[in-house]
């Protein structure tokens, strides 16, 4: 079967859903302008848009054993040898879904979440939330990922840059920013479709960075480096990302980033010292009680980053 149509059949997501949805967060963005609380984040609003330009791309990356969604499917059978996954089939079956509600795609989806690899999007909402705190011009995403950071920026009417090396994500791009401006003809944005550690930052100008970099060998997205151990990673991906980022970022501009604490203990804290700000990740905890942070630092007018010898 198609990718696109199990895409579907998990999140069978319409245009006259995510065009109630962009409204809706516009009218949360005027609110959150003027002091209104956040939504609970529990809400899912804004997720269907995302969802419905790049959750087949989303589908296709690699988790544990390297694999993604749709081999998953292809090599159930394979899989079901592994006991948890048959347990997790069974209970399914007998428990869960007895009643048969959910299609095969949507069991196998949620089975994929607990077993092998939960791929999320960074929600809009939240965006929206940490954009209104700090009120910035232009916001730069260097690891851009699914589009919430986007989505989110364009509600506000905040002028957007993002940088990913995922060159699948292109033609989904393309109809986001498509729907966006036609839906808020004042979004301003861009994406770049390049390597985030390469890119020349003299050519842009931002005030605020917001980005979600990958996690330690946990996600393997299309087009990405491979790296043989943390400290690999540390020295070719995260301290040059950070460096250039940081370098281009205009002086008093926030830089504002969501990693695991490990990450910002062995890279983060030493370029930059120790964050001025956290700002919990908020999420749903249905799920588990783990709670992810936002490192937040201004940058003042005469700092400079310190290198990691």
């Amino acid at each position: 079967m198609d990718n696109a149509l199990i895409a579907y059949l998990i999140k069978p997501i319409s245009k006259e859903n995510i065009k109630r949805e962009i409204y809706q967060l516009i009218k949360i963005g005027d609110a959150l302008k003027a002091g209104s609380a956040p939504p609970s984040p529990r809400t899912r609003l804004g997720n269907n848009i995302v969802d419905y330009f790049t959750f087949t791309q989303r589908l296709a990356t690699r988790g544990k054993y390297n694999i993604n969604f749709f081999e998953f499917v292809e090599r159930i059978d394979e899989f079901k040898k592994k006991h948890y996954i048959q347990t997790m089939v069974n209970y399914y079956t007998n428990v869960k879904n007895k009643n048969g509600k959910k299609n095969k795609y949507v069991v196998l989806k949620e089975i994929y979440n607990i077993c092998i690899s939960a791929i999320n999007i960074m929600r809009p909402l939240f965006c929206m939330e940490l954009f209104t705190r700090y009120n910035p011009k232009t916001v730069l995403n260097c690891c851009a990922g699914w589009g919430g950071s986007l989505v989110a920026a364009s509600a506000l009417n905040i002028n957007y840059i993002g940088i990913e090396i995922n060159g699948e994500l292109k033609e989904p791009y393309s109809r986001l920013l498509s729907f966006l401006q036609e839906e808020i003809p004042s979004t301003n944005a861009k994406v770049f479709f390049e390597d985030a550690t390469t890119f020349d930052y003299s050519k842009i100008e931002y005030d605020m960075v917001f980005t979600s970099p990958p996690y330690y060998f946990i996600e393997k997205y299309e087009n990405n480096l491979a790296y043989l151990t943390k400290c690999d990673m540390d020295t070719r991906f995260y301290t040059p990302l950070f460096q250039k980022v940081y370098s281009g970022l205009s002086p008093n501009g926030i830089f504002a980033i969501n990693v695991c604490k490990e990450i910002y203990d062995r890279v983060l804290n030493p370029l930059l010292g120790e964050a001025t700000e956290l700002v919990p990740y908020k999420k749903s905890k249905r799920q588990n009680e783990y709670t992810e942070m936002v490192y937040v630092w201004r940058k003042i007018a005469a700092s400079k980053i310190q290198h990691i010898k």
